[in-house]
Formats: structure tokens, sequence, C-alpha cells
């Protein structure tokens, strides 16, 4: 039966159909695990792009939270002085007259009754009466005119002292609130630049990850474009091992008829096939 085969080629086919789908299967299976590779290799390089966004965004939002932190720590220095002088600034802008009549008003009654004031006052009226008292004139019209002049001087002076005061306590509280404005401007520029540098680390890494989907896409076409063409010579091979082996039993069966004929003619005498 094996030799039957043999010599009709059947089994010459049976062998080429075998050694086919042999490679195919072989093919089939490199290929799937040459993309399994690839795949895995472009989810693992994918994740790492996926953890540097998010270590990115986390880093910055650290350094955002940390740029809040010293900014309100450093304004938190300032605002004393800051509030100190807006009140400062309403107290002379009430004295001036600024915030209506009746806010003067109240200012000139709280200054009437400043403890300071009138102790300072007392102070001197004692003073001025007792320079009196030592040259007679306790009591007189000329001591009484002298502690009311003293105390129209003094008076002017105080409340020209005062308004001194509250305007450099307002001028204190100016440059801290153009010192808590410069720092909120810095802290602007710093924001805006972390954001713009947020952006650009993050627009690189989409770049990367852009071209990493190229390579991946590039990587698959070739594995899809070998496949074909090992396939397709795998095939060419195949039809010319089916081709060959179709043509054995006729070749087997002319080599067969040519033998025959030789020994016919031996045995007759007549000349043998092919002249010899």
């Amino acid at each position: 039966m094996g030799f039957l085969s043999a010599f009709t080629g059947s089994a010459q086919r049976k062998d080429a159909t075998n050694a086919y789908n042999d490679s195919t299967k072989t093919l089939q299976e490199g290929y799937g695990q040459a993309q399994g590779n690839l795949t895995s290799g472009y989810n693992s390089a994918n994740s790492a792009y996926d953890t540097a966004a998010g270590n990115i965004n986390q880093g910055y939002g650290n350094a955002l939270s940390a740029l809040g932190q010293g900014i309100d720590k450093a304004v938190g220095t300032y605002q004393p002085w800051y509030q100190s002088g807006t009140q400062a600034n309403t107290m002379y802008g009430n004295a001036l007259g600024l915030n209506g009549q009746a806010q003067q008003q109240q200012f000139v009654q709280g200054y009437k009754g400043n403890p300071f004031l009138q102790a300072n006052t007392d102070f001197a009226n004692k003073a001025i009466m007792q320079q009196m008292n030592a040259r007679g004139l306790s009591g007189s019209g000329t001591a009484a005119a002298a502690v009311a002049q003293e105390s129209l001087r003094r008076g002017s002076d105080d409340y020209n002292n005062y308004l001194s005061q509250l305007a450099g306590v307002s001028g204190q509280g100016l440059q801290a609130a153009g010192q808590i404005g410069g720092l909120y401007a810095q802290q602007g520029k710093d924001t805006a630049n972390m954001y713009a540098q947020q952006g650009s680390d993050l627009a690189n890494i989409s770049g990367q990850r852009a071209n990493l989907g190229w390579q991946y896409g590039q990587g698959q076409a070739g594995l899809n474009t070998d496949l074909a063409a090992t396939q397709a010579g795998n095939r060419i091979n195949y039809g010319n091992a089916l081709a060959q082996s179709r043509g054995i039993l006729g070749n087997n069966l002319m080599g067969l008829l040519g033998a025959g004929i030789n020994a016919y003619s031996a045995m007759s005498g007549a000349p043998k096939v092919g002249g010899r």
C-alpha cells in the first residue's frame, strides 16, 4: 500500500500537505507571540506614560499648594500692618470730613475723650498754675489767659500731631498693601508659569504617546506584511509540490512502459526504446 501511494504520488502530496500545515501553524504561533510581545510592550509603555502624567500633575499640584501656603504666610505677616493702616486711613478721612460731617463729628468726639489728651492737658495746666502761684498771680486774669493760650496752642499741636500719626500709620498700611499686592502678583506670575510648564510637559508626553502609537502601528503592519508574504511563499511552494506530485504517476507509468518495451525488444531481438 505504501509503495502504491509513493508510486501514484499520493504519499508525496500528503507529505507536502502536512509540511504546509505544520509550517502554517508554526508561522501563526510565531506571529501570535510576536503580536503579543508587541502589544505587551505597547501597553507597558502606555501605562508608564500614564504614570508620568499623573506624577507631573501631582508634582505641579504640590508645588502650587506650597506656593499658596507660602503666599498666605507672607500675607499674614503683613496683615496687622495692613489692618491698622486701613483703620488709620479711615480715621484720617473722617477727621478731614472726607466721609461726611457725621463721621467727622464722631471723630472729634472720640478725640476729645482720649485719656492721654486729657491727662496731658491737666499736667500742662498744673505746671502753669504752679508758675502763676510762684509769681502771686493765682486766680488772676493773667493766669486764666495763660492757661487758655497754652491750652489752645497745645490743643492745636496735639491735634495736628495726632493727624500726623494717623497719616503715618496709614502710610504703613499703604506700604503693607503694596507688599501684599506684590506677593499676589508674583503668585499669579509663578502660577501662570507653572501651568504653562505643566501643559508643556503633558503635551510632550502626549507627543511621545502618539509616537508610541505610530510605532505600534508600524510594528503591527510589519508583522501583517511578513505573515502575508511568508504565507504566500508557503502557498506557492505547496502548490509547486502538489503539481510535481501529480506528475509522479504519469512519469512512473511511462518508465514502466519503457521498461516493458525494452524487455520485449530484448526477447524479440528488436531495438530498445531510446536506441539502446
